[in-house]
């Protein structure tokens, strides 16, 4: 090991994280010795802990629900993904204060790339349109789909939120129940929180190519639904694991200026599991 780094994430709940087993593995492959640490924390709790963090000698943190909005008002500076979403996952220290970012997106593209998915000139669907909905639409629009449909309960806030991103590229909100319209789509993202409570919104098989790949946000147990509905379906699926792996590698880089490898770790993870 050539030299300790400090960090910790931030969220309530918390005690469900993976983030110290991911960013523990990162260390032990780029041969950085890591202390990480999982902090419960209310958003009114978030400046002191910050605070005590760089009092510790910490230089980064990671933010998790329901923090990821708060983190923004803490910020001297933040990245373009953070000002889109309205979000921050990941935070450094500079001398000028915490500088703020939001690697959820990158990551997902990161993970999609790794399966070998090709989003330029995709279409693509999204269920859901909330803040993890959010999170990674700018990134996924610069890799020029040829279209992104956001379906939602709630039909206002679909188009809403598609209306906020329509600078970016082709983009539109629609209800849950809308008739499916144009051609099929290629990749259905499940964004969510549905899988939680072990149900997945009610989609209208006809949004999607036969072909279609169905990637899901949720990771565990959560992922369940959303498996069951694809397989009896015939299509590809895959839960958001890989994306947390990704989005953690993003902000390991930030902090440190190296990118652990994505499926080496992945593949570290699952040899444990099974131990």
């Amino acid at each position: 090991m050539t030299h300790s780094l400090r960090l910790a994430v931030f969220g309530d709940p918390i005690s469900h994280t993976l983030s110290p087993r991911i960013h523990g593995l990162f260390g032990r492959q780029l041969g950085i010795e890591v202390d990480y640490q999982a902090i419960r924390c209310r958003e009114q709790e978030l400046p002191e802990k910050l605070t005590a963090l760089a009092a510790a000698g910490g230089i980064g943190a990671n933010l998790t629900l329901p923090l990821k909005p708060a983190g923004l008002r803490h910020c001297r500076q933040l990245d373009q993904p953070a000002r889109l979403a309205r979000a921050v996952n990941t935070l450094m220290l500079s001398e000028q204060g915490w500088l703020g970012f939001n690697t959820d997106g990158p990551g997902l593209i990161l993970d999609l790339e790794r399966q070998g998915f090709a989003l330029n000139g995709a279409r693509i669907l999204i269920l859901g349109a909330g803040g993890a909905t959010a999170g990674i639409l700018a990134p996924l629009l610069k890799q020029h789909p040829a279209c992104i449909t956001l379906l939602n309960r709630t039909p206002v806030r679909a188009a809403s939120l598609a209306e906020r991103f329509a600078h970016l590229g082709p983009i539109s909100g629609h209800a849950l129940t809308a008739k499916p319209q144009g051609p099929g789509h290629d990749l259905v993202i499940q964004a969510t929180s549905l899988g939680h409570q072990g149900t997945m919104p009610e989609l209208n098989a006809g949004w999607l190519q036969a072909t279609a790949k169905v990637y899901d946000l949720n990771y565990g147990a959560a992922h369940e639904p959303v498996a069951r509905w694809a397989r009896d379906r015939g299509l590809a699926v895959s839960g958001g694991l890989g994306m947390l792996v990704g989005q953690a590698a993003l902000a390991f880089e930030i902090w440190t200026g190296r990118r652990p490898s994505i499926s080496a770790t992945l593949d570290r993870m699952a040899e444990t599991d099974l131990s």
